[in-house]
């Protein structure tokens, strides 16, 4: 089931139990997941989607309230911890410490993590660590 599918299961029950904030939630977020053609936006793309959000959110700078950015946070994976990053980041360590520069260390360590959620800023710690170590 795709996310768009399960937040439309989810919404008739909200409706039901008169949650008016979970139900404009779930209206919003469905509306922002389809596309004009009534087609659905991949999974990858909504949690991208989402994750930039919280990543605005982390700034500031939001027009969501605290509560609508709990509800998305249900909905996104969690993120690896700089810990598990490191580990994951072990058979590539040679090519970020042997990398000219520090964005192309970022890249080798991005690549490498592709697919995986990730938060950059952890990313950039880590690798920031194995090339100074």
């Amino acid at each position: 089931m795709t996310i768009v599918q399960e937040m439309r299961a989810r919404l008739g029950p909200a409706m039901k139990a008169r949650d008016a904030a979970r139900t404009a939630f779930l209206r919003y977020w469905i509306a922002q997941f389809t596309l004009g053609t009534g087609a659905e936006m991949s999974d990858a793309d909504a949690v991208k989607k989402m994750r930039s959000v919280l990543k605005e959110a982390k700034s500031g700078a939001t027009t969501f309230t605290a509560e609508e950015l709990e509800m998305i946070r249900e909905w996104v994976p969690p993120s690896l911890a700089p810990e598990q990053i490191r580990e994951a980041l072990a058979p590539v360590a040679d090519a970020v410490r042997a990398a000219p520069k520090e964005g192309m260390a970022l890249g080798v360590a991005m690549k490498a993590l592709a697919g995986r959620a990730v938060e950059t800023e952890d990313v950039k710690a880590v690798v920031a660590e194995l090339r100074a170590g």
